[in-house]
């Protein structure tokens, strides 16, 4: 009998530290995210990439800029192709790649705009490169924004 007596009012002595001890971590978790919400407010504050709208456009003119870029280039690419396929048409039959380029190379008259198209299409193979480069940079120096300001927000806390 005493012992149910005793297991009587630990229960619930127990269920209240339970409770307690729920109410209180709760708290600092409530704590917590209201002081975080409330850092992001800060314009210092972290935002996550595809959230922000700024390097999101500057994501998307880059974008936008490769694709122009690379429609130039492909239409270079096919005025070339025809120009090759009229060397291969004056060759022999099987003539290797670089007999058909020493036709175009060789004949300006016949194959006229060869030497202009192969300096445009370098250009054009140069500025998607640059334009690749450019996209990678911005990628990474928004990355290490994002790790920096990540590190400070861990730091403050």
């Amino acid at each position: 009998m005493r012992r149910r007596l005793r297991q009587g009012r630990i229960a619930p002595l127990l269920a209240a530290m339970v409770l307690m001890f729920a109410a209180m971590s709760g708290c600092e978790k409530g704590k917590e995210q209201s002081g975080g919400s409330s850092a992001t407010n800060a314009p210092s504050a972290f935002v996550p990439r595809g959230k922000d709208p700024a390097y999101m456009k500057s994501l998307k003119d880059v974008q936008a800029h490769r694709k122009q870029i690379a429609a130039q280039r492909n239409e270079i690419v096919e005025q070339m192709e025809k120009l090759v396929a009229r060397a291969r048409a004056a060759l022999p039959e099987g003539a290797t790649e670089e007999q058909v380029r020493n036709e175009l190379l060789n004949n300006p008259r016949k194959y006229p705009g060869w030497r202009e198209l192969s300096r445009m299409l370098r250009e054009r193979n140069a500025l998607a490169n640059k334009e690749l480069d450019e996209a990678r940079r911005l990628v990474a120096t928004r990355m290490m924004k994002e790790q920096k300001d990540l590190s400070k927000r861990g730091g403050a806390e």
